[in-house]
């Protein structure tokens, strides 16, 4: 009789539960432990054990070193003191996006950066799935790659949307095409310093190799230097240069090499940083058989995915915009810059120990009121209130909703753009985008039948 191989699963997110999943599907006898012990974790629990697992919570015990291979979901740091010792065990320890890529069938094109993953991934999936191919979009955004890995053959487009995380503990991973789109200082309470956080990223290309492409965003010193480390052929992307072979910007028009393929005021997505996205997902393309008539038709029709500057609502003059996507400050700029006309500001949430001082200026510039909120809303208008017309605390979410449209007039944006995650009072930035939906309409129609 052949010894059942032994997996444990580390952490009971949405990517620890597809990897529990995927593991009783091929015949492992899984063990899984969080140390959270909460409903979602022990509904999680109790689904997976009625299918053979095994489980503890609250903390993690010995029994995850009693396994041929340890999983961890992309959520658990890899130096807590239970990873660390399988690690001296020689008990080997992968991600999920590891586990999920040794099931994996056809060309997979990874995306990772510090703003525009989702933005950017969706549309590459559009482009291919617009053009016939067989496609799945999976990894940070929507289904963990492990849900969605066993539908995939020979034929597949697999795009990943990969954060930093997901980078981390990887043996085999390689992408047939692996997009850096850029890079800025974020998730300082996970890594000791930027440059960790920037090595983390890096990862995406440590096993291409010469027949794999590596798409980088020629515009930034901190990617355009890296081009030299890189097994694989570079293709570039840039909104003022003319870095070939790539996707760049001449006389108004998009071209992919030399051949154009529309004009930029064309595409679908607004702002100079969806310009860029819309770049990297073209050069995305050249190793591919996409027609430049059917590129053109993805990039106009596609308007941008919910929570990433999503203009859902206008009423009296006033435009409404979820960016709950927004998690750092240089998410925060891009969105500032999208708009040409006043803003009024909410922004706040957990911190991640950024420093926003730099955005000051364009605050200042671009900013009429400002209502910040959540864990860093102090420390937030300490750094950026100068300059602003009016600017407040409010520490409660809802109640700093209800001030921002007190002081919207018409013409103006309201923007919900934290710069920050949304840990300290929502489950993720999906909640808190949909909250933010729901009470600014139940605000609004509150205000119509007052009289107001």
């Amino acid at each position: 009789m052949v010894k059942k191989r032994k997996i444990s699963i580390v952490g009971l997110a949405r990517s620890g539960i597809a990897a529990a999943e995927l593991a009783l599907s091929d015949g492992f006898e899984v063990f899984l432990s969080d140390s959270a012990e909460n409903s979602q974790t022990v509904e999680a629990c109790r689904k997976l054990s009625a299918k053979g697992a095994s489980y503890e919570l609250g903390g993690h015990t010995d029994r995850v070193l009693d396994a041929d291979i340890i999983v961890v979901s992309p959520g658990v740091p890899l130096d807590i003191p239970i990873i660390e010792k399988a690690r001296r065990a020689g008990i080997p320890v992968i991600s999920e996006i590891e586990f999920a890529y040794r099931h994996s069938q056809g060309k997979i094109i990874a995306v990772t950066g510090s703003n525009g993953k989702s933005t950017t991934a969706t549309l590459i999936a559009r482009i291919f799935s617009d053009a016939g191919f067989h496609t799945i979009l999976a990894g940070n955004i929507g289904m963990p790659y492990s849900a969605v890995v066993t539908r995939t053959t020979p034929e597949t487009i697999t795009v990943l949307e990969l954060s930093s995380f997901q980078l981390e503990a990887l043996e085999t991973f390689r992408p047939d095409v692996a997009v850096l789109l850029n890079l800025s200082p974020d998730h300082l309470d996970r890594y000791p310093t930027a440059e960790d956080y920037y090595e983390a990223k890096f990862r995406i290309f440590d096993r291409q190799r010469e027949g794999d492409y590596a798409v980088l965003f020629a515009d930034q010193p901190e990617v355009e230097s890296l081009a030299g480390k890189i097994n694989s052929q570079v293709l570039w992307f840039s909104a003022v240069g003319e870095r070939t072979p790539g996707a760049l910007v001449r006389e108004g028009k998009v071209f992919r090499n030399q051949e154009p393929i529309i004009p930029a005021e064309k595409i679908g997505i607004p702002g100079p940083h969806n310009l860029a996205n819309a770049l990297a997902a073209t050069a995305a393309t050249i190793p591919f058989d996409i027609p430049a008539d059917s590129l053109a038709a993805s990039l106009s029709h596609f308007s941008g995915i919910e929570h990433r500057l999503e203009r859902f609502h206008e009423e009296n003059g006033i435009l409404f915009v979820n960016d709950s996507k927004s998690t750092n400050p240089e998410s925060l700029k891009y969105a500032l810059l999208s708009f040409d006309r006043p803003i009024v500001l909410i922004a706040g949430g957990y911190d991640k120990g950024a420093d926003f001082s730099e955005l000051k200026p364009i605050v200042a510039k671009r900013v009429r009121a400002a209502v910040f909120t959540g864990a860093t809303g102090q420390k937030m208008a300490e750094q950026l209130c100068g300059g602003v017309l009016w600017c407040s605390v409010v520490p409660d979410f809802d109640e700093a909703v209800k001030k921002a449209i007190a002081l919207a007039t018409p013409g103006d944006v309201v923007l919900l753009s934290p710069g920050c995650a949304s840990f300290d009072r929502f489950k993720n930035f999906e909640e808190r985008g949909r909250h933010f939906k729901k009470i600014v309409l139940k605000i609004l129609a509150d205000r119509k039948n007052e009289g107001v």
